[in-house]
């Protein structure tokens, strides 16, 4: 099969995506940071004491052996970290980090980074190889995934990745250089200003503010500006090379156009299911299709329901962006709104506070000139009262407005507890189990079932369903196996299961049958009898009775 190699995502598109990636995920960093952090203080520490402690020599083979492992540890989670970036673009749960695993990816990581040290200042040296080479070992971070049996097989595939589109890896590497030589300035100014604010604002002489300029010819402070420089820009880095290899693995697997199909994949199955009740219809015998119309009709007020809950949320205010912006002319003077002229008036009453304290100012720094005239050694450099006095006044005004708020705020808290209070005495308003915002932390798990047994006795079985498993996401929820909110789906919610309970076999097995029986009924227009209620109360039933023994015998509630 032949592969298109004349697509390349741009440099400079690339960078961009990157920064978005990290700022949609900044959990991912903590990945990166557990293992850099560690190698960069071990680093310093290292750096330091040997260049100053006579007797490092004594002790520098030990020490150096606590750096390597310090390296390989490094490694290891920018692995990790790596790995997680390519489960978001694949949008896959989390991959599983066994002790085995670990132990083989650290060992690979440590074989090929190790050369990096050797390899990367010679490639830079020559200069002509430093792309394909720096590419190479930021790959080996980014593939090596649960796959990965053989160094060989790691060493091949970022090879290939590497040799791909070299145009747009240079380019990524100058676009890199020039943003890590003004983070490095940038970084190196702040350092060195910080002692000085010190001095000039609090009287506090240092080290630096002794030594002046010399300082910042220290290695340890070059070591240090380096070490927060590379803190700073290599998780945006491996970000991007995350994302080449992920354009450049998809040029085989099409997991790039999989990843952005995704989210209308669901959409497209309601469509098929709305659209299949009519098509299939025509092809009916007139009895059938009467036995039809009242699955057709239930299949059309969902397909209105669903166009109306898409109308609300587009009408949110998240989405008025989207709106053309009209632009209205101004009302006239004696038109404006009684807020427009309340804060005219505010505003004018604060100018007058001001003039007025201006002109105290003024007064009394006049007073004092008189009061306190100056030698004539003093002419030569008079006090300036006003500056003074200024600061006084304005203090104490920054003190008063301060006051206000804090006071505001207790009365505004004691305000909202009161409320709190009282609302919590008055009842519930009821639910419609029918509305599709509705969410199963509207209502305690006890509130959920005491509903489906009324819907149970009045015969709306499928009602019933929907209230016994809100009861068991409810239940879920109040025992710390899930995070309840309303913008999750079932599926989520299973995600969630699977990475915190994966211990509790059982409890998935069941929580996955009441999320299917649920889906068939509510959204595939199956029938729901007796039988169905009986069987979902029966896995209901053994979750509480799971989740109960659990807490009764102090097992975690998270895996």
């Amino acid at each position: 099969m032949t592969v298109r190699n004349d697509f390349a995502p741009g440099a400079l598109a690339l960078s961009e995506q990157a920064v978005h990636l990290l700022r949609r995920n900044p959990a991912a960093l903590a990945d990166y940071y557990i293992g850099a952090l560690p190698f960069v203080l071990g680093m310093l520490f290292f750096w330091s004491d040997m260049s100053r402690n006579p007797d490092a020599g004594s002790y520098c083979a030990p020490t150096a052996a606590g750096l390597a492992a310090l390296f390989m540890w490094m490694k290891l989670w920018q692995a990790r970290f790596c790995r997680r970036l390519t489960g978001i673009l694949n949008d896959a749960p989390p991959e599983h980090w066994s002790k085995a695993r670990c132990w083989r990816t650290a060992a690979r990581q440590a074989l090929l980074q190790a050369t990096g040290l050797l390899v990367l200042p010679l490639a830079a040296l020559i200069m002509l190889p430093l792309g394909w080479v720096y590419a190479f070992y930021q790959n080996a971070a980014v593939l090596d995934g649960p796959a990965t049996r053989q160094l060989k097989g790691l060493y091949k595939a970022a090879w290939q990745q590497a040799a791909l589109w070299p145009g747009q890896n240079h380019l990524l590497l100058t676009i890199f250089s020039l943003f890590a030589t003004f983070v490095l300035a940038d970084i190196a100014m702040g350092l060195m200003l910080v002692p000085y604010l010190l001095k000039w604002l609090l009287g506090i002489e240092t080290a630096f503010t002794f030594s002046g300029m010399h300082a910042m010819t220290n290695t340890t402070f070059l070591a240090i500006v380096v070490a927060l420089t590379y803190l700073c820009i290599d998780p945006l880095i491996k970000a991007a090379y995350t994302l080449r290899c992920f354009s450049g693995l998809s040029r085989r697997t099409g997991d790039d156009l999989l990843a952005v199909l995704k989210p209308f994949l669901k959409v497209a199955v309601i469509a098929m299911v709305l659209w299949a009740g009519p098509v299939s219809a025509a092809q009916m015998s007139p009895a059938e299709r009467a036995a039809q119309v009242p699955a057709v009709s239930a299949q059309r007020d969902y397909s209105q329901r669903l166009d109306d809950t898409i109308q609300q949320v587009l009408q949110q205010r998240r989405f008025a962006w989207r709106l053309p912006r009209e632009k209205s002319p101004a009302p006239p003077p004696d038109e404006r709104s009684w807020l427009t002229r309340t804060l005219r008036w505010f505003s004018g009453i604060i100018t007058a506070f001001g003039n007025s304290v201006n002109r105290w100012i003024e007064s009394l720094a006049e007073w004092l000139g008189r009061r306190f005239p100056q030698e004539e050694d003093d002419r030569a450099t008079p006090t300036d009262w006003h500056v003074l006095i200024g600061f006084i006044f304005y203090g104490i005004g920054a003190g008063l407005v301060m006051l206000l708020l804090i006071t505001l705020r207790r009365w505004f808290r004691s305000r909202l507890s009161v409320q709190a209070k009282t609302g919590s005495t008055d009842t519930a308003p009821p639910i419609d189990i029918n509305d599709e915002e509705i969410s199963a932390e509207d209502l305690p798990r006890d509130r959920w079932l005491s509903m489906a047994q009324e819907l149970i006795a009045r015969g709306d079985l499928r009602q019933a369903l929907r209230a016994l498993y809100l009861s068991v996401l409810a239940q879920l929820g109040d025992s710390g196996r899930v995070r309840l909110a309303r913008f999750k789906s079932n599926r989520d919610y299973l995600n969630e299961l699977v990475r915190r309970v994966h211990a509790e076999p059982e409890l998935l097995t069941r929580f996955d049958r009441c999320m299917a029986a649920f889906e068939r009924a509510w959204y595939g227009m199956h029938p729901v009898t007796a039988k169905h209620i009986s069987d979902f109360k029966g896995d209901q039933a053994r979750i509480f009775f799971l989740v109960q023994h659990a807490a009764t015998v102090g097992e975690p509630g998270n895996g």
